[in-house]
């Protein structure tokens, strides 16, 4: 297996049998700290503002992933009290996104972090074809059969193809974990046989 980043190692080439990858490039993790929601410290039987849970919430998904302020949907009482865990609900390309927030004082911070891998195409197509250009000694173009930007849980797989010296290959790309560390591997060619099937 090819550990691409802050590990390398040697692979066969994808001309031969499957090449494995992996990276952490082509995801955004949203881990953050959302400012206060109120100006002084607040009782421990005060709330926070649903409202402005939603707008820091989706300004800080835009943010991350460089999109439009996605719509999102908080829980209309949260105590603002240390230590209290909440879930909302974002909507990234039609894919429902939880997000987990943790209150961390009494002056109403919270931390928020995306409950599944957040993958973007087009950098899973550029860090798939970095990888394999740099192993062939050309450009390597991808597409991959994904939304602009996918949820995901560890464990999905979804296709690409490569077209590696002229010749469409097949590439099965896994979610590794919820920081949306990606691996991949280019399958076996199979060229067409009689009948127009596949052989290998």
């Amino acid at each position: 297996m090819d550990t691409l980043g802050y590990r390398r190692r040697s692979a066969p080439g994808p001309a031969g049998r499957a090449t494995w990858a992996r990276w952490a490039g082509a995801a955004a993790a949203l881990v953050a700290a959302v400012a206060g929601l109120a100006g002084c410290s607040l009782s421990p039987h005060s709330t926070l503002s649903a409202a402005s849970l939603e707008t820091k919430i989706s300004s800080e998904l835009a943010r991350t992933y460089k999109i439009p302020p996605p719509e999102v949907s908080c829980p209309a009482s949260v105590r603002a009290t240390p230590g209290t865990h909440f879930t909302c609900a974002a909507t990234l390309e039609g894919q429902s996104l939880r997000v987990v927030g943790t209150v961390t004082d009494d002056k109403g911070h919270v931390q928020v972090r995306a409950a599944s891998a957040v993958v973007v195409k087009s950098g899973a197509e550029a860090e798939i074809g970095q990888s394999l250009s740099r192993k062939v000694g050309q450009p390597v173009p991808v597409a991959c059969a994904m939304p602009q930007l996918l949820v995901a849980d560890p464990g999905l797989t979804f296709s690409c193809k490569a077209e590696l010296a002229g010749i469409e290959r097949q590439v099965a790309v896994t979610v590794v974990n919820l920081a949306g560390d990606l691996r991949y591997r280019v399958l076996p060619y199979r060229a067409a046989g009689p009948g127009g099937g596949r052989s290998g």
